[in-house]
C-alpha cells in the first residue's frame, strides 16, 4: 500500500513538471500591451538576450532611437526581470509542497526485538489553499504585466525627450558657434579699423569682449550638447564617444486643438499603471477574503504509516492513516487579517492618489503644450521676421553710410539670438508634446498627421559664415590721419556683414 502511494505521488509530480508555464507567458502579453499603445519593431521581444548594438551610420531619427532603446536599453532589462519574478511566483503557486517520507528504526539492547516504522505525509493545508494561491498568482502576473508595460512606454517617452534634447542642444551649439565666429570676425575687423584710425580703443575692446563672451557661450553650448548626447546614449545603449549623430531638424509645431475632457477620459482609460493599481486593489481584496475565510486553519498534515515489529514469536505488522492538526488556541489569524486589511487600505490609497495625479497631470501637460505652441508661433511669425527685417534695413543704411558697420553687427547678433530662441521654443514644444503623450499613456489624436519642417541651423550657417569671412577680408588696412578724424564710420564694405 505504501509503495502504491509513493508511486502515485511520483507520477503526480512528474505530471506537474510537464505542465510548466510556456516560456513566453507574461512576456508575449506585455509586448502586446506595449504594441497597442505605440509602434514597436516586428522583431522585438522582451525575451531577446542582451546584445551589443551596432553603431548607426546614418543620423538617428526618433524611431531609430526608440528601436535601439527597446533592444539595448539597460534599464528595460530590469523591467523584464520583474516579469521573471512574477512568472516564478505563478510557477511556484501552481505546485504542491513535496510529500515527506519518514523512517524510524528502534532496537532493544536486551532482546532481538526491532521495530521499523515507515511513513509518508502530505501537507493538507497547502492542498486546500492551492486554488486561491493559483488565482492570486495569476492576478499578480497580470498586474506586473501592466506595470512593466507602463514602464516600457514611459521609457520610450524618456528616450523621445532625450532625443529631442540632444537635437535641440546640437542646434543651439551650432548656432552659438556661428555667433562666436561672427563675433570673432567682427573683432578682427575692429582691429583693422582701429589700426586704420577709424574707431577708438573703447570700441575695439568692446568688440573683443563680445567675441570672448560669444566664444565662452559656444563652449558652454557644446558642453550642454555633449551632456544631452550622453543622456541619450545611456538610454539607447550606445557609447557616447562613438561616431553617431542625431538628426538636425525638428518639425514645425502644429496647432493644439485637443479637448481637455476628452484627453482626461482617455488618460483614465489608457494608463496601464492606473490599470495595474486597480488590479492591485482587486488582488488585495481577494487576499483579504481568503485570509478571513481560512483564518482558523493552521497546520494540517495527512499521512500513512506502516510499522513492523520483529524478534517476537510472531512478526507484527500495523498500518494506518496519520493526521496532525494544529489547534488555533493562541493564534487565530488575527495578525494575518490585520495585515491583509492594511495592505488593502494602502492599495486603495495609492489608486486614489494615482487617479488624481493622472487627471491633474494630463490637464497641466495640455496647458503647457498650448503655451509652448503660442510661444513658438510668436517667434516664427513675429520676432524672427522682425529681426530679419531689422538686419535688412540696417544693411540698407550701411550701404548709404547712415550707420556704422558695428551697428549692423549688433543687429545681426540679435538675429542669431532670435533664431536660437526659436529653435529652443520648437524643442520645448515637442518635449511638452512627449510629456502629454506620457500622461495619456498612449498616442495623441493627431500623431498620424504629417509634419512640416522647421527652421534649421543648416540653412543659416553657410550664408552667414560666407558673409562674415567676406566682410572681414574687405576691411580697410590704413587711412590718412585727416580722414581718421573726419570719418565717423568706415566706408569700405561689400555686401552683408555677419
Amino acid at each position: 500500500m505504501l509503495l502504491r502511494i509513493i508511486g502515485s505521488l511520483a507520477a503526480l509530480c512528474a505530471l506537474s513538471a510537464c505542465l510548466s508555464l510556456p516560456p513566453e507567458r507574461g512576456f508575449a502579453e506585455t509586448r502586446g500591451q506595449v504594441a497597442d499603445k505605440r509602434a514597436v519593431p516586428a522583431d522585438w521581444s522582451p525575451l531577446l538576450p542582451a546584445s551589443i548594438p551596432q553603431i548607426p551610420k546614418t543620423p538617428l531619427s526618433l524611431d531609430d532611437a526608440v528601436r535601439l532603446a527597446l533592444f539595448h536599453g539597460p534599464e528595460l532589462r530590469e523591467q523584464y526581470a520583474r516579469l521573471g519574478f512574477a512568472r516564478a511566483d505563478l510557477e511556484q503557486a501552481r505546485r504542491l509542497l513535496n510529500p515527506s517520507l519518514g523512517y524510524l528504526r528502534l532496537a532493544s539492547p536486551d532482546s532481538n526485538v526491532r521495530e521499523v516504522t515507515k511513513s509518508i505525509a502530505l501537507e493538507f493545508t497547502d492542498l486546500l489553499m492551492l486554488p486561491a494561491r493559483k488565482r492570486m498568482a495569476k492576478a499578480e502576473l497580470r498586474r506586473v504585466q501592466n506595470a512593466v508595460a507602463a514602464e516600457i512606454l514611459a521609457y520610450g517617452n524618456q528616450v523621445e525627450i532625450a532625443w529631442l534634447g540632444a537635437v535641440g542642444a546640437e542646434q543651439i551649439a551650432q548656432m552659438r558657434e556661428l555667433a562666436a565666429r561672427a563675433n570673432e570676425a567682427s573683432a578682427t575687423l575692429a582691429l583693422r579699423f582701429y589700426d586704420a584710425g577709424n574707431i577708438q580703443r573703447l570700441q575695439l575692446e568692446q568688440e573683443r569682449a563680445a567675441a570672448t563672451q560669444a566664444r565662452i557661450d559656444a563652449l558652454r553650448a557644446r558642453a550642454d550638447a555633449l551632456r544631452a548626447r550622453h543622456a541619450l546614449a545611456g538610454l539607447i545603449g550606445l557609447p557616447t564617444r562613438a561616431h553617431w549623430q542625431v538628426q538636425q531638424m525638428l518639425a514645425a509645431p502644429r496647432a493644439v486643438d485637443f479637448q481637455a475632457a476628452t484627453l482626461v477620459q482617455s488618460a483614465l482609460q489608457n494608463r496601464l499603471d492606473l490599470l495595474a493599481a486597480q488590479q492591485a486593489v482587486a488582488l488585495q481584496e481577494d487576499a483579504l477574503g481568503v485570509t478571513q475565510r481560512w483564518r482558523w486553519l493552521g497546520h494540517v498534515e495527512f499521512g500513512y504509516e506502516r510499522e513492523n515489529t520483529r524478534g517476537n514469536a510472531e512478526d507484527e505488522r500495523m498500518r494506518g492513516p496519520d493526521l496532525e492538526v494544529q489547534i488555533p488556541i493562541f493564534d487565530q489569524g488575527q495578525g494575518r487579517v490585520a495585515h491583509a486589511r492594511a495592505s488593502l487600505r494602502l492599495a486603495r490609497a495609492e489608486l486614489n492618489s494615482l487617479a488624481l495625479s493622472v487627471q491633474n497631470d494630463a490637464l497641466l501637460a495640455l496647458e503647457d503644450l498650448k503655451s509652448k505652441y503660442v510661444i513658438a508661433e510668436h517667434y516664427r511669425n513675429a520676432l524672427v521676421p522682425a529681426r530679419e527685417a531689422a538686419v535688412a534695413r540696417m544693411q540698407e543704411k550701411l550701404n548709404f553710410m547712415l550707420v556704422g558697420v558695428f551697428e549692423l553687427i549688433q543687429t545681426k547678433q540679435a538675429q542669431y539670438d532670435a533664431y536660437q530662441a526659436y529653435l529652443e521654443a520648437v524643442r520645448d514644444y515637442w518635449i511638452a508634446r512627449a510629456e502629454l503623450r506620457k500622461q495619456l499613456g498612449g498616442a495623441l489624436p493627431d500623431d498620424e498627421l504629417a509634419n512640416e519642417p522647421a527652421i534649421g541651423v543648416q540653412g543659416v550657417i553657410p550664408h552667414a559664415m560666407d558673409h562674415s569671412t567676406h566682410s572681414a577680408m574687405h576691411a580697410p588696412e590704413s587711412q590718412p590721419q585727416a580722414q581718421k578724424d573726419n570719418d565717423a564710420h568706415p566706408h569700405h564694405h561689400d555686401g552683408e556683414l555677419p
